[in-house]
């Protein structure tokens, strides 16, 4: 009786007028920001301490990482177009995107767990363990990320509340970005002690009990309010010819990658450079904090000076001051902390609102592509994003992982001057370079906000309600 009245009032919430152009609830907007803290409490983890946990815990070589690292990517290439147009293709009474943040929960905690547990299956079983695991849990954030991003377009059209929607969620991120990663050392010495292995293992149960739980949250808490006409069914080769004319997409996944690859390049290399170039590891936690703690205070400016001076306008230049901090970080001496602190708080502040702008811009690029091409197919426009994000975490944790080996860097040792070059460079020069190129190809996305209301006015006369 009860599971019939749920449903019973499930189907009558999906018949209720929507408020696609007022404003939504903070309960929902912290519950759509919950489902991306979720995946990133997990995936920036994954980011900042797999490669380490790998070479420095399970002591494996970097070059057999590095080619884990791209082996892994092939699959994803497999999965994200197939998980974009599953989404498209999937029609529930809690909506398209929304039932997947229940339906991986748990998937996605067992993989994460998976992943930072050391078996003893012998050298070469060890190593396929390792593939497995990691692959699986590729796929299990494919489904997250895309579901997640797909929201965006679904829960409002109204463009200001996008940018209010996502900043929320970034600022969620980057609390879930901080505690992960900072606490991270502290919590791997608190359960394992010397044992390493085991405190790691401890620590991504944590992180791994946590997303499971703010996923449901999300699940519960978000609606798809944006209701459109069933499109025609299309076929492969007209949706790829759809995103192919689809520019603002081309141009923002472009300038996405350079970032991605910069962010990730540093993110991975972090903790060898408190480590091994400065000596003190215990600043791990002190300039993960600054770093992040940085990126949650410029959210909080973001819609404010979006509003006012446009995103495009926000994103070019807070990217370009920026790049100060990596010039600066590139020569100042190791033993000049404190300057050191500063330039990461820099750097988190000013280059944060490329990363929050694009993904909020992305719902932009799937309504440009139905307002150019008649087709749109949301699923497969996220899941390119999806996949030239974890193609930047790939080749930054390759080009990482093969540059640590090219320099002679050795674990667990006093490291070569040209290994500590290595990785001071993967962690200022590098990332710097990336960003100056990120910003050039920003320069030419075309959608404004003025074109984007317009291109909305013409969508709206177009699309029928559902019958």
């Amino acid at each position: 009786m009860l599971e019939a009245e749920q449903t019973k009032n499930l189907k009558i919430e999906s018949k209720l007028p929507s408020n696609v152009n007022g404003r939504l609830t903070w309960i929902e907007r912290f519950g759509f920001g919950s489902g991306d803290m979720s995946y990133n409490i997990v995936f920036q983890f994954v980011n900042a301490y797999l490669l380490f946990f790998y070479t420095d815990v399970d002591g494996i070589k970097p070059e057999v990482i590095a080619t884990l690292f791209l082996v892994v990517r092939v699959f994803d290439a497999i999965c994200d177009p197939l998980m974009g147009t599953l989404l498209d293709k999937t029609n529930t009474r809690w909506g398209k995107a929304r039932p997947f943040l229940l339906w991986v929960a748990v998937p996605l905690a067992a993989s994460t767990f998976l992943c930072f547990t050391t078996p003893n299956f012998g050298s070469i079983g060890n190593i396929i363990y390792v593939y497995v695991t990691y692959i699986l849990l590729g796929m299990f954030f494919s489904v997250q990320t895309i579901s997640v991003n797909s929201l965006t377009g679904r829960i409002t059209d109204n463009v200001h509340e996008r940018t209010v929607l996502t900043t929320v969620r970034m600022i969620l991120v980057y609390i879930g970005i901080l505690l992960a990663i900072s606490c991270a050392t502290p919590l791997v010495k608190l359960f394992g002690g010397d044992n390493a292995s085991f405190g790691f293992q401890m620590t991504s149960l944590v992180y791994a009990v946590a997303g499971l739980l703010l996923n449901v949250f999300s699940f519960m808490t978000v609606r798809e309010r944006v209701i459109i006409k069933k499109p025609k069914k299309q076929g492969l080769k007209k949706t790829i010819q759809s995103l192919l004319k689809n520019k603002p997409l081309i141009i923002l996944i472009s300038t996405f990658l350079m970032f991605s690859i910069g962010f990730n390049i540093r993110l991975s290399t972090m903790v060898y450079y408190f480590t091994y170039n400065i000596h003190r590891e215990d600043l791990v936690f002190i300039g993960t904090v600054l770093f992040f703690g940085a990126a949650f205070l410029s959210n909080l400016f973001i819609p404010t000076l979006t509003k006012r001076w446009g995103r495009k306008s926000v994103v070019i230049i807070s990217a370009t001051i920026s790049l100060i901090s990596f010039a600066g970080l590139q020569f100042t001496s190791y033993s000049s902390i404190m300057i050191i602190l500063v330039w990461l708080f820099i750097c988190g502040f000013f280059s944060t609102p490329l990363n929050t702008l694009a993904w909020g811009m992305l719902a932009d690029c799937v309504d440009y592509a139905e307002w150019k091409t008649n087709v749109r197919a949301d699923g497969v426009v996220i899941s390119s994003m999806s996949f030239v994000n974890k193609l930047g975490v790939a080749v930054a944790g390759t080009f990482s992982a093969y540059y640590l080996g090219y320099s002679g860097y050795v674990a667990n040792s006093d490291q070569t001057l040209s290994s500590l070059n290595a990785i001071k460079n993967m962690n200022a020069s590098i990332p710097g370079i990336l960003t100056l190129l990120s910003i050039i190809i920003f320069c030419f996305y075309p959608l404004s906000e003025k074109k984007y209301k317009k291109m909305m006015s013409d969508l709206k006369k177009k699309r029928k309600p559902l019958k």
